[in-house]
Parts: C-alpha cells; sequence; structure tokens
C-alpha cells in the first residue's frame, strides 16, 4: 500500500485544490491512504480537510506544535504502507501520480529514496530578469533528470530532491530515520529539512533515484512572483545553504562547529554599490543579479551570526 503524506499551515487558499486533485487519481491495486496533518492553522484548513473525508481514504491528525518536520514525522508515526510519499498543500499531481510512483518502487528496489518532478504553476508569470536557473529555488522546479538512479549535485554536494514530491521506503522509518525537526517553522523557518534528511540517509548508503513520471504541478500564487516574495525566499535559502554545507554538529556537547564567512561580510558594501548603480540605470537584470548574490551573502551571514550567538542546533 501507498501511504501520502501532507502536513499543513493555514494552507484554506489552496488545500482544497489539492485534495481535489488527490481524489481524481488513478489508484494502485493494493490501495493507498491519505494522511494530513494540520500543523497549528488559524484559518479554515480544519474545515477545508474534513469536507474530504467521505472522498479520499483520508486520515486526518492535529499537530500543535509548528513545524512542517514535527507534523510531517507524526504523519510518519501513523503510516501503514511499505512505500511512503511526502508531498504538500499546494500541488495538484497528474492522475497517474500514485500508479507511477508504485511502478518506480517496484522499478528500482535497490533505492530506499525517491524523487519525483515539480512544475511550477504560475497564476502569473514570473518578472522577466527572473532566470529560469533560479526556479528551483524558488518554485520547486526540479532539474530535467531521466529516470534512474541520482547522485549528488556537482555544485554543491546535495541531492536535488524536493519535499514537494518525495518519497522514502517504509524501512527507513522503521529503522529508525525522520525528519530532523529544527526545520521550516512557521513563513520564517529554516528551509531545507528535505535536503538535510535526503543527505542524511545518503550518507548511511542508501541509494537515491528520480522519476520524471510521477509529476505534481505546483501552486504558485501572484503574490509569489513579487520583488519582495522572491528576495525573501533566496534570503531565507542563503540560510540554508550556509547551514547544510558549512555548519557541522559536535555530537557531544551539542554546539556547532563553522568557519565564520568573513568573506561575505566583505562583499556587501560592494554588492549593495553595485545594486544601487543598477538601480540608478533601471537595469532590472542586473539589478536582479546583484539582490541575488546579496540576499544570499546576507542569508548566511544572519545564519552564522544566529548560529555564534546560539551556539546549538535548536532554533525556537
Amino acid at each position: 500500500m501507498l501511504s501520502v503524506l501532507i502536513a499543513t499551515h493555514n494552507g484554506e487558499d489552496t488545500i482544497d485544490r489539492t485534495l481535489a486533485a488527490m481524489s481524481a487519481l488513478d489508484v494502485p491495486p493494493e490501495g493507498w491512504e491519505l494522511i494530513v496533518v494540520n500543523n497549528a492553522s488559524t484559518d479554515s484548513t480544519e474545515a477545508s480537510i474534513k469536507a474530504w473525508r467521505s472522498r479520499l481514504p483520508l486520515l486526518y491528525l492535529e499537530e500543535k506544535r509548528l513545524g512542517k518536520s514535527i507534523a510531517m514525522n507524526k504523519a510518519l508515526r501513523h503510516a501503514k504502507g511499505d512505500f511512503i510519499i511526502m508531498t504538500d498543500d499546494d500541488v495538484l499531481p497528474d492522475r497517474n501520480w500514485l500508479t507511477e510512483w508504485r511502478r518506480v518502487a517496484d522499478a528500482f528496489p535497490q533505492c530506499s529514496i525517491f524523487g519525483g518532478a515539480i512544475v511550477p504553476a504560475f497564476e502569473e508569470a514570473p518578472p522577466f530578469y527572473v532566470p529560469r536557473a533560479c526556479f528551483g529555488v524558488l518554485y520547486g522546479l526540479s532539474p530535467d533528470y531521466s529516470e534512474g538512479e541520482l547522485a549528488p549535485s556537482r555544485e554543491n554536494g546535495l541531492f536535488e530532491i524536493s519535499g514537494g514530491n518525495f518519497a522514502i521506503r517504509k524501512k527507513l522509518y522503521d529503522e529508525g530515520h525522520q525528519l530532523a525537526e529544527n526545520f521550516l517553522r512557521g513563513t520564517n523557518g529554516l528551509m531545507g529539512e528535505d535536503t538535510e534528511f535526503v543527505r542524511r540517509l545518503a550518507s548511511s548508503r542508501y541509494k537515491a533515484c528520480f522519476t520524471p513520471n510521477a509529476r505534481v504541478r505546483h501552486i504558485i500564487h501572484r503574490r509569489q512572483t513579487s520583488w519582495g516574495w522572491i528576495h525573501k525566499r533566496l534570503f531565507r535559502h542563503g540560510h540554508t545553504l550556509f547551514f547544510l554545507m558549512h555548519v557541522r554538529p559536535d555530537g557531544q556537547s551539542g554546539q556547532v562547529r563553522f568557519a565564520f564567512p568573513w568573506s561575505r561580510l566583505r562583499s556587501v558594501p560592494g554588492s549593495f554599490l553595485r545594486l544601487l548603480i543598477a538601480s540608478l540605470r533601471s537595469d532590472k537584470m542586473d539589478a536582479f543579479k546583484q539582490s541575488h548574490g546579496l540576499a544570499y551573502d546576507l542569508g548566511a551571514l544572519v545564519e552564522a551570526f544566529h548560529l555564534r550567538w546560539q551556539g546549538t542546533l535548536r532554533r525556537e
């Protein structure tokens, strides 16, 4: 059986569309279950989910502690399937999504970690100055990989698997693996819980696989193509990359080890100046390029200052 897990926090504007798409899926022969965890929502998310109980094999759970990983771990504890698919409350899966996941799980028995394709579904096209190369970070667009075993990125050593369409074999959870709960608490928390989880599993010699055929479309609202939203997202991703690539925990003391990014601190004034010049020239493409680099530098610096001050991995 397949288990599909969704964690939602204030998802009233998309969860109904996601569940409607789920209700139209082709069902694999062994069946499936859908576990939705309402993660401290304060809007009408609960009512939206419960309205689908008669049309979906739905288990509704609540988790009062804010945090996507916390909510997903709760769902994992209730999952009954041998293959567990994790997704979001703002996706529209293709009709054959479940049957393709079942096929891929059976076709690659040597793999335990799986990523599926994500394609943005824009309400309004993003600005012309945002390059497609940024769509992965901003909107979850998956790389154009063929189906098969997946290696880490040559650029940063991380696996390009997104939590919006991500699967594991149940045996991994049974062996004690779960998502780190110091990620993604609310709209300003540290991103990358999926990337950290995959990296940790891969370090334990589990193999990863990607399929372009188990595909979801990711709903992108008009506000998510604005300058402010885009740069907040890049800033948060700068936090995440610094944490994932440069911070190492000391298991005995609970402290963290990292080299402070002084080179990023030195580059900030120049980036500000180049951004100002590009803005004065009304060169939006160059302004985006400069602000993109600046957002990453500032994100890394804020994370470094935070960790130096706090000294541990605990993030309240």
